[in-house]
């Protein structure tokens, strides 16, 4: 259905025919309305228009529609394209926190696999370990002692008067 403004336009038009008309004519008598005089007024001023400019009436209003939409269209300044941003533009800050982070992961690289591992005594190479100090005579004692700093272990016996001739030799031929 049809709203009433929609209705009384057509009506001042002289467009409502048939049981449109007679319905629409009932209702502007229920309301009161001095619609006679405004369509009067309308045609009147309809005709003073159509006298004045003399112009034709449009028998394809689409054709006219659409010439009108070209000339807009022809006449509209031309949009400039506005170039869409990549992902991959790179500022300098950015290409200042890639190379970081490319940084710490090489340096976290480094730690886990590459540098040894820190130990919690100082490192000490064995050439030879004593197992046992323990002596045939039990008047001489054994005590070994290391020097980390020169890196040394000396075997110090107590109570031995001399060492052999034959024990030293033999240590200095090898």
């Amino acid at each position: 259905m049809k709203p009433f403004e929609e209705k009384y336009t057509l009506w001042l038009d002289g467009k409502l025919t048939g049981s449109e008309l007679e319905q629409f004519e009932a209702e502007l008598g229920q309301r009161n309305l001095n619609a006679e005089q405004e369509r009067a007024e309308a045609a009147k001023i309809g005709g003073l228009l159509r006298a004045h400019l003399k112009v034709p009436a449009l028998t394809n209003a689409d054709f006219f529609n659409h010439q009108i939409l070209q000339q807009i269209e022809a006449e509209r300044p031309k949009a400039v394209p506005v170039p869409q941003k990549s992902h991959f533009d790179w500022s300098l800050s950015r290409l200042f926190w890639a190379g970081a982070t490319c940084l710490l992961i090489t340096f976290g690289l480094y730690i886990t696999f590459v540098a040894p591992a820190p130990r919690s005594s100082p490192q000490i190479d064995y050439y030879a370990q004593i197992l046992n100090t323990q002596t045939d005579d039990p008047d001489i004692s054994a005590v070994a002692f290391h020097s980390k700093k020169d890196n040394v272990t000396v075997l110090w016996l107590d109570g031995l008067d001399y060492v052999p001739r034959e024990a030293t030799a033999a240590n200095s031929k090898r």
